[in-house]
């Protein structure tokens, strides 16, 4: 969800042009939507004013924002947990956490923490690829928001791992990813792993994920350009890498 430039935490959005009625608010959580009822107010429209762009002269010191020289931008993505769920929409995220999503790790041979290559110090094991990662963005980000403490601390036992499995040349996580693209490194599984650093270091202020981030981009820094297109999936989705690196120098000004 995104939130405009100037508003301070706490205050309220509002919505103008748009049929109260039908109001749909989308949340960066998974699918999750919740449908805006006749209760929403309505601006008069004496009230709207309309621009061509939001402005981007000001700052934001509320929230975290795009470090120069990067272009400020209009809204801002809030850290995750900052919207607490309720009524409805909160029913509909306990039913995930007490389905398929919160009990996944029961009975999936991809979540054997035993036996995982995400979860040894060595990197060493089974299914290192994007299959765990998938699983723990949507389920750490389920407890951030819910507050469940049951979950985060689940969620942060493969975080701890994860981050410990990381060598001094800054490469984490499963070793056989190293050359399983005919020799050459698949990145793409890690493209996920830093957005769970991403939210798990806004909910809990860890700054070791920073760490863990930092040295790991700079080994991806010194890899040739080619690297970056190898396989399927590291091409598609190289912008979700790009991000992870701008969310990252907006909090530490390295590059």
């Amino acid at each position: 969800m995104t939130f405009p430039l100037n508003a301070a935490p706490g205050s309220p959005i509002h919505l103008g042009n748009m049929n109260a009625h039908r109001c749909l608010i989308v949340l960066r959580f998974g699918i999750v939507s919740a449908v805006c009822g006749a209760a929403l107010t309505i601006i008069a429209a004496d009230q709207i004013t309309v621009l061509d762009s939001p402005s981007v002269s000001g700052t934001n010191s509320f929230y975290l924002s795009n470090r120069t020289p990067v272009a400020p931008s209009p809204f801002l993505k809030l850290p995750i947990g900052s919207i607490a769920p309720r009524g409805w929409l909160r029913h509909q995220l306990e039913l995930e956490r007490d389905g398929m999503i919160g009990r996944l790790k029961e009975i999936s041979p991809w979540l054997d923490f035993q036996k995982s290559a995400w979860a040894s110090e060595e990197g060493k094991g089974e299914r290192g690829w994007e299959e765990m990662p998938y699983w723990l963005k949507g389920y750490g980000d389920l407890g951030y928001v819910l507050r469940d403490e049951a979950i985060i601390a689940e969620a942060k036992k493969w975080i701890e791992a994860a981050m410990a499995s990381q060598r001094e040349d800054g490469w984490f996580g499963p070793r056989e990813l190293l050359t399983s693209l005919n020799g050459k490194p698949d990145l793409w599984p890690h493209m996920v792993m830093l957005n769970i650093l991403q939210t798990y270091h806004e909910f809990s202020g860890d700054r070791r994920a920073l760490e863990v981030m930092t040295r790991y981009l700079k080994w991806e820094n010194q890899l040739p350009p080619g690297a970056f297109g190898e396989g399927y999936w590291p091409k598609i989705r190289a912008g979700d890498n790009i991000e992870s690196a701008f969310w990252l120098y907006d909090r530490t000004g390295e590059s």
